[in-house]
């Protein structure tokens, strides 16, 4: 099976499943906990929204409204997370949990300049970690002993039990999420925000090119010199109008598409094309890029590289 295809399938599944998370939090959101289940919220809408942009190509032209969104819902959790650790002496699992998930979407939704492999790969483990730890659950906690009553430490005689509900259950399809979007999905979701404006210029510079080098390829026009002034003038004492000799089909410059090959089933790419701006520009659709993807199994790099050739599943319709 297509490596983007069984991408696509995990995360339908990731998607089903954080939307089951987030609804437990959203049921949670007027209790006690109120503020740490608004961040767990927040994070799983951000990842479900990564997921999208993995498995059906949602795009958002204002993805970096997002980052800021996001770094300032860090921000107030990390404050919270302070005041928590000042007035009770610690911050707690399930808050540290919650701080780094936003901190790791914001990282997600940062340029490719800011996102470094070693950092990744080590979000990655760390993720897959606590994924694990939630599964296994959290030892229930005993009521503490009243003040002044004589208590002798001693090993307790059991394993402590451990409580596995809906919010182990849940903390742990979001760790296991993000450290699929961090192999995954970050790259694929960023590829579609580049601005449209950029695009629309570099677009416009290319055919200003070509059209500067279709004129300078037009054939000049070949001397005769057996032609004289009294040819035309004849013509048209005659009341024949003159016409120009037709011009030669194999000399007549073909205007061709700004990034098109001469094949029309293969592309030519433009340095920093991806499979999402091909299926943009040339179908109108960024969900054609998966087909793209299928037709070239060999080109993995996110972004092509300038004169690589890309096969079409069908020919362009515009």
């Amino acid at each position: 099976m297509n490596s983007n295809i069984s991408s696509a399938y995990v995360a339908v599944v990731l998607m089903a499943a954080l939307a089951a998370a987030l609804l437990f939090h959203l049921s949670r959101i007027l209790g006690p906990q109120r503020l740490l289940h608004a961040a767990y919220a927040a994070a799983a809408l951000g990842l479900f929204y990564l997921l999208g942009a993995t498995a059906f190509g949602w795009t958002f032209d204002r993805q970096g409204a997002l980052l800021w969104v996001y770094l300032a819902s860090f921000l107030l959790a990390a404050g919270v997370a302070a005041r928590r650790r000042m007035m009770l002496g610690a911050i707690g699992l399930p808050w540290l949990s919650a701080l780094i998930q936003l901190g790791v979407v914001a990282y997600m939704f940062a340029p490719d300049s800011f996102r470094k492999p070693p950092v990744t790969a080590a979000l990655f483990l760390y993720f897959i970690f606590e994924a694990l730890i939630w599964l296994r659950g959290r030892e229930a906690q005993e009521p503490a002993p009243s003040v002044g009553a004589n208590v002798r430490e001693r090993p307790p005689l059991f394993t402590p039990k451990r409580r596995r509900g809906l919010a182990e259950a849940s903390l742990a399809i979001a760790g296991f999420a993000v450290a699929f979007l961090l192999v995954a999905g970050p790259q694929a979701a960023h590829e579609a925000s580049e601005p449209d404006s950029a695009q629309q210029q570099s677009e416009i510079e290319q055919t200003a090119a070509i059209g500067e080098t279709t004129k300078s390829e037009e054939p000049a026009p070949e001397a005769n010199p057996s032609a004289t002034n009294d040819e035309p003038k004849a013509a048209s004492q005659e009341g024949e109008p003159a016409e120009a000799a037709p011009r030669v089909a194999g000399n007549a410059p073909v205007e061709t598409p700004p990034t098109a090959a001469k094949d029309p089933g293969v592309y030519t790419a433009r340095a920093g094309d991806t499979f999402k701006s091909i299926a943009r520009r040339l179908y109108g659709a960024t969900s054609k890029w998966r087909a793209i993807a299928e037709r070239n199994p060999d080109l993995k790099s996110k972004k092509l590289r300038a004169g690589q050739l890309v096969n079409l599943p069908s020919a362009p319709t515009r």
